[in-house]
């Protein structure tokens, strides 16, 4: 499996949540090299969850301070939530199952869910898409 590649159109264009975007796909590295080698992944796993809980209180801060829609936030927060819980029960299963999960996850997440985000924050500064 090719290790996850930030290329530009996964930007939003949101300085820190970019930031903490591509050190979560750093991790998820980390896991797979981990995964691969056969090497003991709990640390890489821990610290996954660690991160992503941080990146996940941030980006739902955000949400908060910019008025974005109630209903949307709370929907994306229980998205957060189900990522956390799945991870925790795949984190003893073979390897390529937790991998293909975050995998899949952090890249629509990002594609779809996190895009609306920064659309709105675009939309509320009055600037065009």
């Amino acid at each position: 499996m090719l290790p996850l590649q930030w290329i530009p159109s996964l930007a939003l264009h949101v300085d820190p949540v970019d930031a903490q975007h591509q050190y979560l796909f750093e991790l998820y590295n980390r896991l797979q090299r981990e995964a691969e080698a056969s090497l003991d992944r709990d640390s890489a796993v821990a610290e996954l969850l660690e991160y992503a809980r941080n990146h996940f209180r941030d980006e739902e801060a955000l949400m908060l301070s910019c008025g974005y829609p109630a209903a949307e936030y709370a929907w994306h927060k229980k998205s957060h939530e189900a990522f956390v819980r799945r991870v925790e029960q795949l984190r003893d299963r073979p390897g390529w199952e937790l991998l293909d999960y975050v995998r899949e996850w952090l890249l629509l997440h990002i594609m779809s869910e996190d895009l609306r985000i920064a659309q709105f924050l675009r939309k509320m500064a009055g600037i065009s898409p």
